[in-house]
């Protein structure tokens, strides 16, 4: 941990940086922002930063991912995470973790200022995984959770239109169509492969682990992976529901659907208990509950 801990707050730092770029620069980008809510605004550069680090994270995880794959995969490469599965590092994999934990301890501050109990136990959550990994400890594993984040930016993408007066267009459709599909494949198709090999290698290994691995870290990796698993399932069902509403013909007036989004989100900033990706599900709720 002591090797990455500068990189660590480097990454603090960006993040901070994007934070308050987006503050000073956003209002005379979108001269709009400005009529926006006192909370809307505050949200848009949590939105902006979220979608900054999905867009630069994934690829970073991708890499690395890809690179013990094309060795042979996790039986036939000579890649250290491949020959240690369980607790294999290389500096550079260390590295990528560095720049997403600099980001939930961002996010951690952002939950405590902002939000409620829930979004402050997520980032408290996802910051302790984030820290763990450098016992070290599923660090091959932990990338393909990390491309979770591929519809993360679509889904801020959407979030942003809502508040645009784009609702309902046919921008909108168009990244909704990404948001879904890329959601498939990254959480419920990928995800759920990836999960379900690595609850299996944990918890029902060929052979023992060796050493084995402490109690703790088993428990708080394996409940975790469930609970995500399962929301991911229902934020999906719920993510459905909110892009139909946007594109309901039933609605008279594009203005009605702006007016509905905006209903929506603020039923959902009160609902804010029910917990996040990454944080960001939970957090940007596209869900359209009435």
């Amino acid at each position: 941990m002591a090797t990455h801990f500068p990189l660590v707050l480097l990454s603090l730092s960006f993040w901070l940086l994007l934070h308050f770029g987006s503050i000073l620069l956003t209002p005379a980008i979108y001269p709009a922002y400005k009529r926006l809510p006192g909370r809307t605004r505050t949200q848009w550069h949590v939105h902006f930063v979220a979608l900054a680090h999905a867009v630069i994270i994934v690829p970073l995880a991708a890499a690395q991912w890809y690179e013990v794959r094309e060795g042979g995969g996790l039986k036939g490469s000579s890649h250290p995470l491949a020959q240690n599965r369980t607790y294999g590092y290389t500096k550079e994999a260390g590295n990528v973790y560095a720049v997403t934990l600099g980001y939930f301890i961002w996010d951690l501050v952002v939950s405590a200022l902002f939000d409620g109990p829930a979004f402050i136990a997520h980032g408290a959550v996802a910051m302790m995984a984030f820290t763990f990994v450098y016992h070290p400890i599923f660090m091959y594993d932990g990338f393909g959770f990390l491309l979770w984040e591929l519809s993360t930016p679509f889904l801020n993408i959407h979030w942003f239109m809502d508040k645009c007066g784009l609702t309902g267009s046919s921008y909108q459709l168009i990244n909704a169509f990404f948001l879904l599909s890329s959601y498939i494949v990254a959480r419920l198709t990928f995800g759920v492969y990836n999960s379900y090999s690595w609850f299996q290698h944990v918890n029902f290994p060929q052979h023992p682990h060796v050493p084995a691995i402490p109690l703790g870290l088993k428990v708080f990796y394996s409940v975790g992976n469930v609970v995500l698993n399962t929301l991911n399932f229902v934020w999906f069902r719920a993510m459905i529901a909110a892009v139909l509403k946007r594109f309901d013909g039933s609605s008279a007036k594009k203005g009605e659907k702006q007016d509905e989004a905006s209903r929506i989100d603020r039923k959902a900033e009160k609902e804010a208990g029910i917990g996040s990706e990454a944080r960001d599900e939970v957090r940007r709720r596209v869900v359209g509950e009435k």
